[in-house]
C-alpha cells in the first residue's frame, strides 16, 4: 500500500526536494502606464506625414524562476572549502531523498534559507518591471492614380529585469531561468532581450495603369486581357540585431544561482568589418574574464552588443481576370526575400565554451 504523508510531518515535508511554490503577492495586479503623442500633417503629392512617440512604463510584472534557496552571500566569506565541509546531518533519518537522505551533508546545505530542500523556486512573483519608449516617423499616400505607399522608421529602447526571458533570434544561446543573483535582481535590469533600436518597413503596391479603365492601352477585350488588371507589389524591414547576452559557466549552481555572467575587462566586445568578416569572430574574448566561485560577473545581463540584423525585400506580381460577371481569377507570382540576402542567427555566447564562443 502506498502512503501519502501529505503535510503530516510539518516542516519535514518533502526533505531532500526541489519545490515550487506560489507567490502569495501574485494575486496583486500589475500596473502600467502608456504615452501617446501624434502630429499629422498632409503634403502636396497626396502624402500624410506622421511624427510620434509611444511609451510604457510597467511595474509588478510576473515572473517566474527565482530560487528562494539562494544561499545568502553573507556567508561567502567562509570560502568555497568549509562550505563543502561535510557534518552530520540533522534531517537524517527523517525520510528524505537524495542529499538529505545520508548521514552526513555539507555545511552549505544547512546555511541554506531552507535547508531542508535542494531549491525553492518561487512562481509567477510580481518583482519585475519595464520600460519602454519610442520615436516614428511614417509617411503615408493613400491610393491614388493606382500607387499606394506606406513607409515608417522607429527609433525605441526597451529595458527590463525580467529574469528567466527566452533570448530573442536565436536558439543556441543559453536559456537562463532566473537571476544570477536573488538577492540582488536590480541587478538584471538591462535592454529587454526584444529590444531593436532602429527598423524600418516599406510598402508599396502600383496598379499598372493599363487596360480597361485605365489611361492607357484601354482598346479592345484582347488587349485588355493581356495587358489589363495587373499590380506590383513590394514590402520590406530592415532592422537592428536584438542585444546579447553572455553567459559562462556556472561556478555557482553549489550556491542556488540559476547562472553567472563574466567580468568585463574594459575591452570592447563588438568585433569590427562586415557581417561576412565577422562570423567566426563576432564578440571579442578579451572583452571577458571568467567570474570566480562565490562570485558574480559585472557585465550586463543583456549588453548593447547586438546579433546580426534583418534586411528583407518581398516582391510579387498580381493580375486580376474577369472571367463572368461573378467569376473572376487572380495570377499571382512572388519572391520572398527576393534580393537572396542570409538572415544569420546570433552567435554562441558562453565565453567558456571557446569553440563556439562569437561563432555564428
Amino acid at each position: 500500500m502506498l502512503f501519502r504523508s501529505g503535510n503530516t510531518l510539518g516542516l519535514a515535508s518533502g526533505v531532500g526536494q526541489a519545490v515550487t511554490v506560489f507567490s502569495p503577492a501574485a494575486s496583486s495586479a500589475g500596473y502600467s502606464q502608456h504615452y501617446s503623442l501624434e502630429v499629422q500633417r498632409q503634403i502636396p503629392a497626396g502624402f500624410v506625414l506622421s511624427v510620434g512617440t509611444l511609451d510604457s512604463h510597467n511595474i509588478h510584472l510576473l515572473q517566474s524562476g527565482i530560487n528562494l534557496n539562494q544561499l545568502n552571500p553573507s556567508n561567502y566569506s567562509l570560502g568555497a572549502a568549509a562550505l563543502s565541509q561535510a557534518v552530520p546531518n540533522p534531517f537524517y533519518g527523517n525520510g528524505g531523498v537524495g542529499t538529505l537522505a545520508t548521514a552526513n551533508v555539507s555545511r552549505l546545505q544547512l546555511l541554506l534559507p531552507y535547508p531542508q530542500y535542494t531549491s525553492v523556486s518561487e512562481s509567477n512573483a510580481n518583482t519585475a518591471a519595464s520600460i519602454y519608449y519610442s520615436f516614428y516617423f511614417r509617411a503615408e499616400r493613400r491610393f491614388t492614380n493606382g500607387l499606394s505607399v506606406l513607409a515608417s522608421y522607429t527609433w525605441s529602447r526597451s529595458e527590463d529585469n525580467i529574469t528567466g526571458a527566452s533570448t530573442a533570434g536565436a536558439s543556441n544561446i543559453v536559456q537562463v531561468t532566473g537571476p544570477q543573483n536573488a538577492y540582488n535582481l536590480s541587478a538584471e535590469r538591462s535592454l529587454s532581450t526584444q529590444d531593436v533600436p532602429n527598423r524600418f518597413t516599406m510598402a508599396a503596391t502600383y496598379e499598372l495603369p493599363f487596360g480597361k479603365g485605365k489611361k492607357y492601352l484601354t482598346g479592345g477585350k484582347a488587349l485588355n486581357w493581356v495587358v489589363g488588371g495587373w499590380s506590383l507589389n513590394t514590402f520590406g524591414i530592415i532592422q537592428s540585431g536584438f542585444p546579447l547576452g553572455v553567459t559562462q559557466a556556472n561556478a555557482n549552481s553549489v550556491i542556488g544561482a540559476s547562472y553567472q555572467r563574466p567580468n568585463a575587462t574594459g575591452v570592447a566586445a563588438e568585433t569590427s568589418g562586415s557581417t561576412d568578416q565577422r562570423l567566426n569572430g563576432w564578440l571579442n574574448p578579451a572583452a571577458f574574464s571568467v567570474a570566480p566561485e562565490l562570485a558574480f560577473g559585472n557585465t550586463s545581463r543583456f549588453l548593447d552588443v547586438r546579433g546580426p540584423g534583418l534586411f528583407n525585400i518581398d516582391f510579387s506580381v498580381f493580375k486580376s481576370f474577369t472571367i463572368r460577371e461573378k467569376i473572376k481569377a487572380q495570377f499571382r507570382a512572388e519572391a520572398l526575400n527576393a534580393t537572396n540576402t542570409p538572415y544569420f542567427g546570433n552567435p554562441g555566447t558562453t565565453v567558456t565554451s571557446p569553440s563556439s564562443f562569437g561563432i555564428i
